[in-house]
């Protein structure tokens, strides 16, 4: 059975998505704690713990606006051309 997506909440794509990247940033903090180390003994400590927050919390900001903006011109195109198909079938659900 084919299934179309005409449309796409456009803030909550923008939330999922900013999470989503939110979560995925934060393994890299550990990669940038050398250079928060290394700007420590330049620019204070502040500078250092600004920068390991303030990565994950841009990352996810970016991608909230990208998925805003995403969910809106599907929705733009999905209005005049349709939205993606995709076929479904049903699933039987085992009992435990």
């Amino acid at each position: 059975m084919k299934k179309r997506i005409k449309h796409v909440g456009v803030l909550q794509c923008g939330k999922t998505l900013g999470a989503i990247y939110f979560l995925f940033s934060l393994p890299f903090i550990v990669f940038l704690l050398p250079l928060a180390i290394a700007l420590e003994a330049k620019l204070g400590l502040l500078a250092a713990l600004a920068l390991l927050i303030f990565m994950p919390v841009c990352y996810g900001a970016a991608a909230f606006l990208g998925g805003v903006l995403t969910a809106w011109l599907y929705n733009v195109v999905a209005a005049r051309y349709g939205g993606f198909e995709f076929t479904t079938s049903e699933v039987a659900l085992k009992s435990a």
